[in-house]
């Protein structure tokens, strides 16, 4: 039942999937329309800008140059009239006038006929006027004719030797709106527009198709302060929106179809015998190792089933060899755990006896005699016994013990604690610690003690000299602790650097089991650290010993 829930879950899960795929896929789709038709229209709104922005400047243009003739500035002259009336027939203009700068209108030009009626008439009143005598060229606000057409008039000022002595006056006709139909015709199709004057009267109108929803972008322009404003519906892109949505239900109902049909398929042909190949991975979790399955249909299930069973009759006797195998080991821990013990006890109390009759026989034998040098080592034998058994102790505490199991043990009471206990034993010997112990903290467990007591005890019992000195130092590195253990002995040639952590290696003829080093080695390299032996200055040893450090 696990099995069909969770093919199911999974069915279902991938049927949200990639119905969210494709109805993510076709929102994205309708997105990006509506993106791509305000992007077209905000283009559309700044090309009509810069081309009206163009056609206004080139007719300042033309009337700046215009006043530029000299014989504009005389006044009610019949040259001045000759002059306005070229200029009229090869411009654009549909007339032209000229206001000298007392506001009197001089002369006037119309390709309409008008009489002259107006010259001699006051026009300093006029905004247009006002504005070219201060010294611009000013384009008038549209003023409505009686046709119905709008006027627009561009002053600009005249200049006799750098004095301002009247404007020139060119009228615009902005016929039927046929001056601004040339950008209307750039739009796309079903696009509109509209252009405001700045006191807000529609001067020219192009109607969107439809006409209805509309999406609207607005400009000004900055010489006119004329709003620009191009339209275009939405009924359009919905129209074609809703064409996607029908085909993204088409495309759901696609997928969920093919999905339920491969759903089933897959159901009928694998989850039997998926099922049954599950139940059986059940029982091997539960150390089931004599469980065999069949399953059936494709050749790939079969070849399943038959490596299934393969696998559990290995597991099976994979078991029971480990079985037997710790049967064995338990054994022999048993037999370990009884030499620990004879080891701690037995053998060891009774070299102790011998030690001690030997230390009272030692009154009882001529100094001098044969007696006396048959003692001597009889007691040197006994002590090397009672070294090789505490040896050998710690030797089976180390197999008794997981070492790989560390804890955080603060290294300073444990070297302390060292340097006092070889001090009492080896009273001949100056056993000093060089600098303060950190007080730092390392990965290690209880038989850390007995690798520093091997190395400071290696160091006396290889010694060549009357009074040997041995110096302990330690050094925090960040991440690891570092412990030197120096001497002045006869040191370590390098051909026996590495030999001497070998399992019985004495190095030198001296004393010693010639286990400790190995013993050493044994035990920082389970706690994840290093050991190495190093020549001093400028005589003797120096074991370093690096040990990781406890966060």
């Amino acid at each position: 039942m696990k099995t069909k829930r969770l093919f199911l879950l999974l069915i279902a899960l991938i049927a949200v999937v990639l119905s969210a795929s494709v109805v993510v896929g076709f929102q994205h789709h309708k997105d990006a329309l509506y993106t791509h038709e305000e992007t077209e229209l905000e283009r559309a709104t700044m090309h009509v800008q810069s081309e009206l922005d163009g056609q206004l400047d080139a007719l300042q243009r033309t009337a700046e140059i215009g006043a530029t003739n000299p014989e504009l500035t005389r006044h009610g002259s019949a040259s001045q009239r000759r002059t306005l009336e070229t200029f009229v027939e090869r411009s654009s203009f549909a007339g032209a006038s000229v206001i000298a700068a007392n506001g009197t209108m001089t002369n006037i030009v119309a390709d309409s006929g008008r009489p002259d009626d107006t010259v001699g008439g006051d026009f300093g009143d006029r905004v247009y006027f006002q504005r070219a005598m201060a010294g611009e060229t000013y384009v008038s606000e549209p003023i409505e004719a009686e046709s119905g057409n709008y006027i627009l008039t561009i002053s600009t000022p005249l200049y006799e030797n750098g004095t301002r002595v009247g404007t020139l006056n060119a009228a615009f006709h902005l016929e039927d709106g046929d001056f601004f139909a040339q950008f209307s015709s750039t739009l796309e199709d079903g696009q509109g527009l509209t252009i405001e004057s700045q006191s807000g009267e529609r001067i020219y109108t192009a109607t969107p198709s439809p006409n209805a929803d509309l999406m609207e972008r607005q400009t000004t322009l900055s010489e006119t302060g004329w709003t620009i404003t191009v339209s275009e519906s939405r009924v359009p892109i919905q129209e074609r929106s809703r064409e996607l949505t029908v085909l993204q239900g088409g495309a759901l109902l696609f997928v969920l179809g093919t999905l339920s049909l491969f759903g089933w398929w897959v159901y009928r042909r694998n989850l039997a015998q998926l099922e049954e190949l599950l139940a059986g991975f059940e029982a091997l979790e539960n150390r089931e190792y004599q469980t065999r399955i069949a399953l059936e249909g494709a050749d790939e299930w079969q070849h399943i089933g038959h490596g299934f069973n393969q696998l559990s009759r290995t597991l099976d006797g994979h078991m029971r060899e480990r079985q037997a195998y710790e049967r064995r080991l338990e054994t022999q821990r048993d037999n370990l755990e009884t030499l620990n013990q004879v080891l701690r006890h037995d053998i060891r109390n009774d070299l102790q006896l011998v030690l001690a009759y030997g230390d009272l026989l030692a009154d009882h034998v001529e100094a001098g005699s044969d007696g006396e040098e048959y003692l001597e080592t009889l007691q040197d034998s006994a002590s090397q016994a009672v070294e090789l058994t505490e040896t050998a102790r710690e030797m089976a505490d180390v197999m008794l013990t997981n070492a790989a199991d560390r804890q955080q043990l603060f290294l300073s009471p444990v070297i302390t604690n060292v340097i006092e206990d070889v001090r009492s034993q080896y009273t001949n010997a100056e056993v000093a610690i060089e600098g303060r112990v950190p007080e730092t903290a390392v990965l290690a467990n209880g038989m850390l003690e007995s690798v520093f007591r091997n190395l400071v005890t290696n160091a006396i019992q290889h010694n060549d000299k009357a009074v040997p000195e041995v110096t302990v130092s330690v050094d925090d590195d960040g991440s690891d602790v570092t412990v030197r253990v120096a001497d002045n002995g006869p040191g370590i040639p390098d051909a026996q650097k590495e030999e001497i952590f070998g399992k019985g290696e004495h190095g030198l003829e001296s004393a010693g089991t010639g286990l400790g080093l190995y013993l050493a080695r044994t035990l920082v390299d389970a706690y994840g650290g290093d050991i190495q032996v190093e020549d001093n200055d400028p005589e003797g040893a120096v074991f370093v010993v690096t040990l990781p450090k406890a966060e």
